[in-house]
């Protein structure tokens, strides 16, 4: 309608009104554009805060799944190293104190619940990551899923080649469980033959690998998949403006 109106304009070398005619449908086009940018601006912003919300509960969950085995992991190889100098004579201390034996009996033990953060991984399947407008929260939500890949491939490895020594040198090592109702779990506990220990070449080869192991686990994997997802919490926090010590306090 407009286009043959605009040609019967050119027909009648009306060329004011076909100016104006042809402005007004450039304008049209221009705001039905701008508009439309309008709505799915306001689209994305909208997303962005129903991502944001639902990644903040997918942290918490992470690190609600892995909080006691994360610390328990973290802690046990000063245990391990401590240990493993009193077997190999390098402390002035004769006796192992009943961490650094759990610790060396249980340090094949590498597995922690590693959670993926489900909305993320949703947002990167619809190809959607651009409506994160913070720069650093996008860098962090990647360096997380290296750290974490880095850390399932690092237990893999490592897990395969750790030796289970409670089993291998029975003699040397007895284990048994108890239920702790401090922690309301049941939790093992092992003693030690630290004269045998001592004088086993082959016991203290395998402690020293499983020690070794171990500390690459924690420094490579562990440290820093925990270190990222602190990171990534902290950042959530201050873009939503959340506060969890003034939350918690009564």
């Amino acid at each position: 309608m407009v286009l043959r109106r605009i040609a019967e304009h050119i027909k009648d070398q009306n060329w004011f009104i076909v100016a104006l005619e042809f402005t007004l449908v450039v304008a049209g086009v221009f705001i039905g554009i701008q508009v439309a940018n309008w709505n799915d601006a306001r689209q994305d912003r909208a997303d962005e805060t129903r991502f944001l919300v639902q990644l903040h509960g997918d942290i918490e969950l992470a690190e609600q799944l892995s909080l006691r085995v994360r610390e328990r992991r973290l802690a046990r190889v000063d245990d391990i190293i401590s240990g493993l100098d009193v077997l190999l004579e390098r402390s002035q201390r004769n006796v192992l104190t009943d961490r650094e034996c759990s610790a060396i009996a249980a340090s094949h033990y590498l597995g922690i619940v590693a959670a993926d953060l489900a909305s993320f991984t949703e947002l990167m399947s619809a190809g959607r990551i651009d409506i994160i407008r913070d720069n650093e929260l996008r860098r962090n939500l990647i360096q997380f899923q290296q750290v974490r890949s880095s850390l399932r491939d690092l237990i893999t490895i490592l897990t395969n080649d750790g030796l289970a020594l409670p089993q291998i040198f029975p003699d040397l090592i007895s284990i048994d469980t108890r239920y702790d109702e401090e922690s309301g779990e049941v939790r093992m506990t092992a003693s030690c033959d630290l004269e045998g220990m001592r004088a086993s070449r082959p016991f203290l080869n395998a402690a020293t690998a499983n020690a070794d192991a171990y500390d690459a686990y924690i420094r490579d994997g562990l440290q820093p998949w925990s270190d990222q997802l602190s990171r990534l919490h902290d950042r959530i926090d201050r873009i939503l403006g959340i506060d969890h010590e003034r939350s918690a306090a009564p």
